[in-house]
């Protein structure tokens, strides 16, 4: 481990203190879509501390993590860092002198700056640790509304905030690279945004979803259940050409009453619907199309057509599972002015749902190609061999969002492996317990509810 950590560049990661547990999922995810590798500092990290010392080839990488990542505050290049203020002035100390050079010419401007965690700290607190690196062989002025470099000391106060010990248990000083890409959760809004239903997805486990499916510019990504479209514009945010499709034709024309809790009970303006919110953020010319079709007969040619199949089926609390019966098609009534139905759509099983999403994965997926999805759980029964498998999916994360003491959703990341040449795959595609465990989740879900 020594001689690999010498062989590359010493980082911190400061994340954001919520959905804790998809931080190194997404992380590896970009790494890996950039093609560097990330190795970790130590293997004992606490996935609630917001500090992850890691090490990668060099700044360029972390500026890579930090042009995609939204659970990630900013990135620090590690000059120091120890278990009390001696240690880390000493670590310092040890920084290769020729690393420090480029910034503290005279020429440049700096400033220190102070992140604590699980403990506030006065100004006059703050003032005395920065004076404890004066130290700093910087020639520079100190510029604190504009300066060229910003290093930071960052105070580690444990994991529990309400007993925060007298001392921190780690400190780490760097410079910082830069921040990640939080902006992106306000700028995208559903406050704010034109079109949305019930069952939009927040805009930050969107952003999560097109990382763990890897979407690059270029990409064509698909969404089987794709609703108002949230998952699709973070896609094509990142530059991939999106496409969708879903069983209700009125959601998808911004037909039918308003979700908006002002706007209760009130019919959705002709201006409300799928395409207006592509235009709203200026991603039009990345919208292909949607359809409207049952996931399990979509109609398009069977060969490998899309780099990410990325969803959130429904899983039969806010919004039903719907299917075609078998033998029917979607039918348009007589009259032009009528909307278009399904004659025969009814009810189906969770089980079914995935069973169908693993199969599209495995016919419309290119190779290596990832297919990213929302797995409901209910907790007191889950284990590792309920997830669904699949003879041309490999599991590559499993990430778990808790939505009660008894509920959550697992965002599960698989990519093919191998194209698919079975001759009747839906009879391996899943186990018997994963069936049953789906099929009784809503049964479990609202016994636990009452």
């Amino acid at each position: 481990m020594a001689d690999e950590v010498e062989d590359c560049e010493q980082f911190l990661c400061l994340f954001a203190q919520e959905h804790v547990d998809f931080r190194i999922s997404e992380l590896l995810s970009i790494s890996s879509m950039f093609g560097f590798n990330v190795r970790f500092q130590s293997k004992d990290h606490r996935k609630e501390n917001p500090h992850l010392l890691i090490c990668l080839p060099n700044q360029e990488c972390a500026r890579h993590l930090l042009s995609r990542a939204v659970t990630i505050k900013s990135v620090y290049e590690l000059w120091g860092h120890g278990n009390n203020l001696t240690e880390v002035k000493n670590s310092v100390l040890q920084y290769p002198a020729h690393k420090m050079k480029p910034f503290s010419s005279s020429n440049s401007t700096f400033k220190i700056s102070i992140e604590t965690f699980n403990k506030k700290l006065s100004v006059s607190q703050q003032r005395e640790l920065i004076d404890q690196f004066e130290f700093l062989p910087f020639e520079g002025c100190v510029n604190l509304s504009a300066p060229d470099h910003v290093f930071s000391l960052l105070v580690d106060y444990g994991d529990d905030p309400n007993a925060a010990p007298p001392n921190p248990e780690r400190l780490f000083f760097g410079r910082l690279i830069g921040h990640g890409q939080r902006h992106l959760l306000k700028q995208y809004s559903l406050k704010t945004r034109h079109f949305i239903g019930n069952t939009s997805m927040d805009p930050q486990l969107s952003f999560i979803m097109a990382n763990q499916g890897q979407v690059s510019p270029g990409s064509f990504v698909f969404d089987p259940f794709v609703g108002t479209g949230s998952i699709l514009l973070s896609c094509s945010h990142f530059g991939g050409y999106v496409m969708g499709s879903d069983i209700d034709y009125t959601l998808l024309h911004g037909r039918g009453r308003s979700s908006r809790a002002n706007r209760q009970g009130q019919w959705r303006a002709r201006d409300e619907n799928f395409k207006a919110n592509f235009t709203q953020y200026g991603l039009g010319s990345y919208f292909v199309d949607v359809l409207v079709a049952d996931a399990g007969r979509l109609g398009l040619r069977e060969v490998p057509l899309f780099d990410a199949i990325i969803t959130d089926p429904p899983y039969g609390i806010r919004e039903g599972a719907r299917k075609l019966d078998a033998n029917t098609e979607l039918q348009e009534s007589a009259s032009q002015d009528e909307t278009p139905f399904c004659s025969a759509v009814r009810g189906c099983r969770l089980s079914e749902i995935v069973t169908i999403l693993l199969e599209l994965a495995a016919r419309y997926l290119v190779l290596h190609g990832r297919l990213v999805y929302w797995l409901p759980i209910y907790r007191p029964g889950y284990s590792e061999e309920l997830i669904p498998s699949h003879p041309c999916l490999k599991l590559v994360s499993n990430s778990e969002q808790c939505l009660s003491r008894h509920v959550s959703r697992r965002l599960i990341t698989m990519e093919k492996v191998k194209e698919n040449k079975l001759e009747d795959p839906l009879l391996s595609v899943v186990q018997q317990k994963f069936l049953d465990s789906c099929d009784n989740f809503r049964d479990n879900y609202f016994s636990q509810s009452t």
